[in-house]
C-alpha cells in the first residue's frame, strides 16, 4: 500500500520544513542571519491509465495518476536587506546592499559574511570576531595597529595666499616667514621679502628668500618677481623653485627643491595684489614629520582613513565587498559565513559604493532578517501539515488491519 510511503514522505518534508524554521527562530538575533525557507515538490505520480486522443467517433481521455507524495525540493536562502541597528563601535559595519564582506582564514581560504562584527586582534589585524578571520582589503589583509608610524616626507611645495598691498608707496617692503621640512622631517624657517617694484613695471614686486638657519649651508633660486594685471591678479611669476642645500650634519638629502606656489592653477588661494593691507602668508606645505597611529574611521565607501600624531591623516586600506550573480547557491559554513560553490558564482570583488555591492555603514551591525511572525505562521502550518500526514498513517494501518480481519 502506497499510502504508508505517501505519509511518510509527509512526515519527513514537513519535519524539514519545521526543521529550517527553528533555525529562523532560534538565529532572531544573530547579526547578518538570513532566513531560509523551505519549498515542496510532489513525488512522480503512478500512472494507472494513460491519455487517450480525440477521434472522430470518440472524445479524449485523460490521464489517470496517483501521486506518489511529497519531497523537499529545496531549502531557499532569503538575502533580502535586514534593518540595521546603530553601536556606535568604530569596527562595527553594516552593508547596505547586496555584497558580502570577504574574509580569509590561516590557510588563504575565501569565506563570505553580512556580520560586520569586526574588531583589531594583537597584531593590529581587523579580524571577523567570531571566527577570526581577517577581513580583506585592496592589500589584502587589513593593518591598523595602534602607534604604526609613517615615515617623514620632505617639503616639495609651499603655497601662499593672501594680498600685496596695491597702495603701498614704491619701494615699500613686505616680509613673512614660512617654514619648509626636510627628508627627515625636521622644521626649517625661512624668510621671503617682497619689495614693491612698480618703477620696473606695472603691478610687479620682487621677492627674496633668506635664511639664518646653521642647518642651510646655501640656497639657490632665491629671488623672483612677481607681476599683478590691472584686476589684481597674477599675470606672470606664479611660481617659483628654490633649492635649499644643508649642511653634512643635518643628515637630510640635500639639495632640495621647493616649488614656491603664489598662484598656480592649483592653488585655491592664489596671491592678490589688490588695494588693502599686506597680508601673504603661507597657506600649506606639502612636508611632514614622523608620525604615529592614533585613530581611524571607516567610510561608506570602505575607506579607511589613519588619523596621526603629527597631524597628518592617510588612506590605509579600503575594504572590499564581494557580489554574487545567485547569493542563494553560496554554502552556510557556520559562524555566519559562507563558502562558495559552483551554482554561486564568481565573486565580483571590488569597493563598497560602486559595481551595485552596495555602500558601508560605519557603526552599525545589519540584523537577522528574519520575520517572527511570519515564522510563527509558517511553524503553525507546517506542523498541521505534519499531524495531517500522521493522520494518513493511521488511515493506512486501519486499512491493513481491515485486511488482515478478512480471513476471521
Amino acid at each position: 500500500m502506497s499510502i504508508l510511503s505517501t505519509g511518510v514522505s509527509g512526515l519527513r518534508s514537513n519535519q524539514a520544513a519545521i526543521d529550517v524554521i527553528g533555525n529562523n527562530i532560534a538565529n532572531i538575533n544573530t547579526p547578518g542571519f538570513k532566513g531560509a525557507r523551505a519549498t515542496f515538490a510532489d513525488i512522480l505520480s503512478q500512472t494507472v491509465r494513460g491519455e487517450t486522443i480525440p477521434s472522430a467517433n470518440s472524445a479524449g481521455s485523460n490521464p489517470v495518476q496517483v501521486g506518489l507524495g511529497v519531497q523537499l525540493a529545496a531549502v531557499q536562502v532569503d538575502f533580502d536587506q535586514a534593518a540595521i541597528q546603530t553601536t556606535n563601535n568604530p569596527t562595527d559595519l553594516a552593508i547596505q546592499g547586496q555584497g558580502l564582506f570577504a574574509l580569509k582564514d590561516g590557510n588563504g581560504t575565501r569565506h563570505f559574511t553580512r556580520a560586520g562584527a569586526f574588531t583589531v586582534d594583537a597584531n593590529g589585524t581587523l579580524v571577523d570576531s567570531v571566527s577570526g578571520f581577517k577581513v580583506q582589503g585592496v592589500n589584502g589583509d587589513i593593518t591598523v595597529l595602534p602607534g604604526k608610524t609613517i615615515a617623514a616626507t620632505a617639503t616639495a611645495s609651499a603655497l601662499f595666499g593672501g594680498n600685496l598691498d596695491a597702495s603701498a608707496a614704491d619701494a615699500s617692503t613686505y616680509v613673512a616667514t614660512f617654514s619648509v621640512r626636510d627628508s627627515l622631517g625636521s622644521p626649517h624657517t625661512l624668510t621671503i621679502t617682497f619689495t614693491k617694484n612698480f618703477a620696473a613695471a606695472a603691478g610687479r614686486w620682487d621677492w627674496a628668500v633668506t635664511e639664518s638657519d646653521a642647518n642651510i649651508s646655501g640656497l639657490s633660486g632665491a629671488t623672483g618677481n612677481v607681476v599683478f594685471d590691472t584686476s589684481g591678479t597674477i599675470s606672470s611669476g606664479a611660481t617659483g623653485s628654490l633649492g635649499i642645500t644643508y649642511a653634512a650634519t643635518a643628515g637630510a638629502t640635500t639639495p632640495q627643491t621647493v616649488t614656491l606656489d603664489f598662484g598656480s592653477a592649483t592653488n585655491t588661494v592664489p596671491v592678490t595684489g589688490v588695494a588693502g593691507s599686506s597680508t601673504l602668508a603661507l597657506a600649506s606645505q606639502n612636508g611632514n614629520a614622523a608620525g604615529q597611529l592614533q585613530s581611524f574611521s571607516v567610510g561608506t565607501n570602505g575607506v579607511i582613513t589613519g588619523f596621526y600624531n603629527n597631524g597628518e591623516n592617510q588612506t590605509i586600506d579600503t575594504i572590499q565587498l564581494a557580489l554574487f550573480a545567485n547569493p542563494g547557491g553560496l554554502i552556510r559554513e557556520g559562524s555566519n559565513l559562507f563558502r562558495e560553490s559552483g551554482n554561486a558564482g564568481v565573486p565580483n570583488i571590488g569597493a563598497p559604493s560602486t559595481g551595485g555591492r552596495g555602500s558601508l555603514i560605519p557603526g552599525g551591525l545589519e540584523q537577522s532578517n528574519v520575520d517572527l511572525a511570519q515564522e510563527f505562521t509558517d511553524l503553525i502550518t507546517a506542523q498541521r501539515g505534519f499531524e495531517a500526514s500522521a493522520r494518513v498513517l493511521r488511515a493506512g494501518d486501519e486499512v491493513l488491519q481491515t485486511i488482515v480481519n478478512i480471513k476471521q
